[in-house]
């Protein structure tokens, strides 16, 4: 018999115990992936919506409680545009719009005239002309969840909004919005005069000393940060606490898994004593009794992190049936997350198997058999 046999024999004999601690493995490495999946899904989703809408540079509040919580005063926006270099300019108001239909929507308000509306990739019907009130353009995705089609209406914010075109982007996020006339928004929000992000077009966007002037220059007052779409999220203060709470899930996840398996062949040592000295007595080695433990350790880390990751993937695959969430942004699993997650709690599953594993190899056989 192999060490590779006994192990997988010797968790076999405890089905409940080697179930229980599968199970745990599994919750906390499926967890932790989860939460490093939804970070990462967030911040990938953001960027590309952002980029597919347009804007070499974005500025945002510095120091706003979130992405849509903060306001840019009009004066500040005269101040962005009369620098040389900007060649585009539009504000924006962004907000979660409740709605009957459709729970809570993710809306753009853009300005008449803006650039903005020139870009909108329109699947059907037209953006809103200047002073058209109470009109909205939605994004494919919503307009298919929500069955609607043009001229329907949707009721933002209480109001009724007629829709006059379906948008068809590619990012995620921006499939799921909906998109009206600033005034509009600012008016059925109760935020007059208000906008919470400005998107920055520069005349020569492949020169990057000059894209840095420019963001030095809109960041001199010091009271707004400029950042490629890339990096906007970098300054958001809840995706910094997502961020930091799927690392620490992570390593959590990973010492849990480690403690786990102390437990479980701690007891099994302990259970084993007898068959640990006969095996002594008949010239098994210390190393060979503490391989062999250890090799149980990695056996329930295998099996724990292989249910885990099948969590995580069920949990990628449901998300985007979550109503409201999954039209926004979607769970990313990857080899890139995959990898240290499950290679950190092997690590601290092997030194967690070491400790019951050394005390075994330490027993005496006549101390054993007595017991």
């Amino acid at each position: 018999m192999n060490l590779i046999t006994l192990a997988l024999r010797n968790l076999r004999k405890r089905p409940v115990r080697t179930g229980l601690t599968v199970i745990g493995i599994a919750i906390a490495v499926g967890c932790a992936l989860s939460l490093l999946s939804l970070s990462r899904g967030i911040q990938s989703g953001v960027r590309a919506g952002l980029d597919e809408i347009g804007g070499d540079l974005i500025v945002i509040p510095k120091n706003a409680a979130s992405l849509l919580g903060g306001f840019i005063p009009e004066s500040a926006l005269e101040r962005i545009g009369a620098i040389p270099g900007v060649a585009r300019l539009s504000g924006a108001l962004i907000a979660f719009a409740p709605s009957e239909a459709a729970g809570n929507v993710l809306t753009f308000g853009w300005p008449d005239g803006s650039y903005l509306w020139k870009k909108v990739p329109l699947r059907q019907g037209r953006v809103p002309e200047a002073g058209q009130s109470r009109v909205a353009v939605l994004g494919d995705a919503l307009a298919t969840a929500l069955g609607k089609k043009l001229n329907d209406e949707l009721d933002l914010f209480g109001q009724s909004f007629k829709i006059i075109g379906i948008a068809a982007y590619g990012a995620r996020v921006n499939r799921g919005l909906v998109l009206v006339r600033l005034a509009d928004l600012q008016d059925v929000s109760y935020r007059p005069r208000q906008v919470t992000v400005a998107h920055v077009g520069v005349a020569d966007a492949t020169d990057r000393s000059e894209l840095a002037r420019i963001r030095e220059a809109i960041q001199a007052p010091g009271n707004a940060v400029a950042a490629p779409a890339a990096e906007v999220l970098d300054y958001d203060p809840n995706f910094i606490v997502l961020q930091a709470l799927a690392r620490a899930a992570a390593i959590i996840a990973a010492v849990m898994s480690a403690f786990a398996v102390i437990a479980a062949l701690a007891l099994a040592t302990k259970e084993r004593a007898r068959e640990i000295g006969i095996l002594s007595a008949i010239g098994w080695s210390g190393g060979r009794i503490m391989e062999s433990i250890v090799i149980e350790g990695v056996a329930l880390w295998a099996i724990g992190c292989a249910l885990g990751v099948a969590l995580n993937l069920a949990a990628a695959y449901a998300v985007p049936y979550i109503p409201v969430i999954g039209r926004l942004i979607a769970l990313q699993p990857g080899v890139a997350l995959i990898v240290p997650v499950v290679g950190a709690a092997l690590v601290l599953c092997v030194l967690g198997a070491l400790l019951p594993a050394a005390r075994a190899a330490r027993m005496l056989p006549a101390e054993a058999l007595r017991r």
